[in-house]
């Protein structure tokens, strides 16, 4: 007993329960005789209506699946039928065969269009394009084609594996295929250039399903053995390994969270995903399940098997909407959940109840069966469901022949899709009702439980203040549930407010130049958001500034010297005050209109300044207009010089002349050049290029300024010719007296001869 006791897992029979409690009972179920042959695939229309199967009888069926009836019992081929598939648009029927032939026809007539024919062995999988125009399939002959649609021709081969491919699927916008094998691989290609991109080896056997969720975030393969294997697909590393069947794994499909498997074990199972936890499992099947497709709205699940069966399939419960069994002479019977029944003449006599009854004995013949949940008025939504502060709707979704819906008897509008959201008034339970044209309807009780959720408060409300901490019990349309106080909600919210305010820093007293454009300087920040800061002046003015941000520095101009009041608040409203004091070193300004006491030109001294006044000492606040941050003056500077001078030589042009000033001479502009002053009075020897007229400016500091026009001319003539006699006279009283001495001399000796 011990041994016993160690093999038996707690997980084992808590899992068989859950087995057992999914497994729902139905009215009725017959059983057909030897002439059903086994279903091997399905497919359905696009627009829900039709459904196709092939069978291992070499037959193709079209059945209806708003009456239940047998539209066509096709034969084209004389070899099993292993897949089938419809094109996108919903007018072709596609059947792929066990000698590698895949054969086309139109849905609505049953007539053959075209044989497509390139693999050599079974046809396992087909899969045609959202835009309808490729068509996919693989074959135990180790390769997948691709095929032209719209053309019905062949594209290319993809060759890779080394056993038999029995499962693809596709990802158009990426060009991508994926295929899965029984030599334990999934190959990757890119069907724009039909080339190989990656080979993984799932080291769980022999694969024989691939799919994909809609986002295409992961990829999911099942094995011959009843393995699932999940992938991310953007690393390709493994997500997680379950062995979900006990025997092959012959169809993997994903939607809205949840996936569905279809296996030889004969049952169907709902998975989390992407845990692999189970949701639920689907049993009514007595032999393998070959083929399982999802109706597009995601609530009816088609089923084939061995059987010779092909059931539909209420997700939700989990129970059976109705069952079609197909013969090969194309004789039919179609039942629903209820026993209820349709047949054609002969397939009456091959179908019995368990007991051995005929259907006339347990049940009724319709006209006609509504085989589709979405043709009748239904509530798809569970019965309890659980509100709170951040989702307070309950939201679920009705059939699309629902007109209709109320709540406790108070009607809510139909979305499009659907979709109806309602606002509960707090916790209970509410009656849901959905109605069709015909008055039939659906009715669901459906608990609501409201989860107790921690809030704060955010404004001082009775006994509570601002930051405490209270647990909402319930809640109303306007009001929550607290400690038995019915409390109106805009005093609480779900985050704990912040009670700390922002910090406010800086240089409590800066100094500034009185004059001058002024700026107060300081940062603020906050553990949250400072949105707006105040600046309140000397003279009460206030100044907004909108900051919006965790931290912030401030650079503001001001008007004036004097203590600033800086309030900030943050995003909670907490608010944080802090004072600085603007100081100046007083300054000498100088009245330049008279005012009172005061006369223009005279020189005080300012202390402080206010937005449109400066502080006088001895005197007081005096508007800025008065005052002048310059000396101030009248007068103009004063040019004095001969207004014609000449040059002292022909080398040397040197204009003379004075400039004087009350305040100070700033500078001399002397025919366009500049020469600095900055002095009262002081005599100018400007030396200039030419002769002539120039034009000599003075400016002083206040921004006056005098003109004069100087004319400078060269040495007078006079002086000229005076120096040039001279260079002749020079060597003339040289010579002279030496010639006279000369002829003095010979004069003594003519005398001297004439005497003798």
């Amino acid at each position: 007993m011990k041994i016993l006791f160690r093999v038996i897992d707690l997980r084992r029979i808590a899992l068989l329960a859950t087995l057992l409690f999914s497994v729902v009972a139905y009215g009725i179920e017959y059983l057909p005789d030897s002439k059903a042959f086994s279903a091997t695939s399905l497919a359905v229309s696009p627009d829900g209506e039709r459904l196709v199967s092939g069978y291992i009888d070499n037959t193709v069926k079209v059945w209806s699946l708003l009456d239940g009836r047998l539209i066509h019992n096709l034969s084209f081929n004389s070899t099993w039928v292993t897949s089938v598939a419809v094109s996108s648009d919903g007018k072709m029927g596609i059947a792929g065969y066990d000698d590698g032939i895949i054969i086309v026809w139109d849905l609505l007539t049953g007539k053959k269009i075209k044989s497509l024919s390139s693999h050599t062995s079974a046809v396992n999988d087909l899969i045609v394009t959202e835009d309808g125009k490729t068509l996919y399939s693989c074959s135990s002959d180790a390769t997948v084609k691709i095929w032209s649609l719209s053309s019905l021709s062949f594209i290319r081969t993809l060759r890779g594996h080394s056993g038999s491919v029995h499962s693809i699927v596709d990802w158009p916008e990426q060009n991508r295929l994926y295929s899965a094998s029984e030599d334990g691989t999934l190959r990757i290609w890119d069907t724009s250039s039909g080339q190989q991109v990656k080979v993984i080896r799932a080291e769980i056997g022999s694969l024989t399903a691939v799919s994909m969720d809609r986002e295409r975030t992961v990829l999911v393969i099942g094995s011959e053995a009843g393995h699932l294997k999940s992938y991310d697909v953007k690393t390709w590393s493994p997500l997680k390994t379950s062995r979900v069947h006990n025997a092959e794994l012959t169809k993997i499909l994903i939607d809205n969270g949840v996936i569905y498997t279809a296996s030889s074990d004969r049952t169907i199972k709902s998975l989390s995903f992407p845990s692999f936890n189970l949701v639920n499992m689907i049993t009514g099947h007595n032999w393998d399940v070959t083929e399982i497709v999802l109706s597009n709205d995601g609530y009816v699940l088609y089923s084939s098997s061995t059987d010779g069966t092909l059931k539909i399939w209420d997700i939700e419960k989990a129970s059976p909407i109705g069952t079609l069994i197909g013969f090969g002479d194309g004789e039919y019977f179609s039942y629903n959940s209820y026993g209820n029944w349709v047949s054609s003449a002969l397939a009456l006599e091959r179908v019995t109840t368990a007991d051995g009854s005929s259907p006339t004995e347990v049940a009724r013949e319709l006209n006609s069966l509504l085989l589709q949940l979405d043709k009748l008025p239904k509530i798809y939504t569970p019965s309890s469901i659980s509100i709170s502060i951040e989702k307070d709707t309950v939201d679920f979704s009705v059939s699309k022949p629902v007109k209709r819906v109320t709540v406790n008897e108070e009607e809510v509008e139909i979305g499009e899709d659907g979709e109806v959201v309602f606002s509960p008034d707090g916790a209970g339970d509410y009656i849901i009702r959905a109605y069709d044209d015909s008055g039939a309807y659906d009715e669901r009780i459906v608990t609501v439980h409201f989860e107790e959720t921690v809030m704060y408060v955010v404004k001082e409300v009775g006994t509570y203040q601002r930051g405490d901490r209270v647990i909402i019990g319930d809640f109303r349309e306007l009001t929550f549930l607290v400690n038995g106080e019915w409390i109106d909600r805009d005093y609480f919210s779900r985050v704990a407010p912040d009670i700390e305010p922002p910090v406010i820093t800086g240089d409590k007293v800066q100094k500034v130049s009185i004059g001058d454009t002024k700026y107060l300087e300081l940062s603020v920040s906050d553990n949250s958001t400072v949105t707006l800061i105040e600046i309140v002046s000397p003279d009460l003015t206030v100044t907004t500034l909108a900051v919006n941000s965790v931290s912030a520095e401030i650079r503001t101009e001001v008007q004036g010297t004097g203590e600033y009041t800086v309030n900030a608040y943050d995003h909670d409203g907490n608010k944080a005050m802090s004072t600085f004091s603007l100081e100046a070193e007083s300054r000498s300004f100088w009245v330049c209109r008279d005012h009172e006491s005061l006369g223009f030109g005279q020189e005080v001294k300012v202390t402080e300044e206010g937005e449109s006044c400066y502080f006088v000492s001895d005197y007081g606040w005096l508007e800025k207009e008065y005052l002048s941050g310059n000396p101030v003056s009248t007068a103009d500077p004063v040019i004095s010089g001969e207004p014609v001078q000449h040059a002292v030589s022909g080398t040397e042009r040197i204009l003379s002349f004075t400039v004087s000033d009350d305040v100070n001479v700033k500078e001399v502009v002397v025919s366009g050049k500049t020469y600095p002053v900055n002095e009262r009075e002081k005599e100018m020897h400007i030396m200039v290029s030419e002769y002539g007229e120039h034009l000599v400016i003075a400016n002083d500091v206040e921004g006056n300024s005098a003109r004069a026009l100087f004319t400078l001319s060269a040495p007078p003539e006079n002086e000229t010719e005076g120096g040039k006699i001279w260079y002749w006279l020079i060597p003339i009283v040289i010579i002279l007296p030496l010639i006279l001495f000369l002829a003095a001399k010979s004069s003594r000796k003519k005398t001297r001869k004439i005497r003798l």
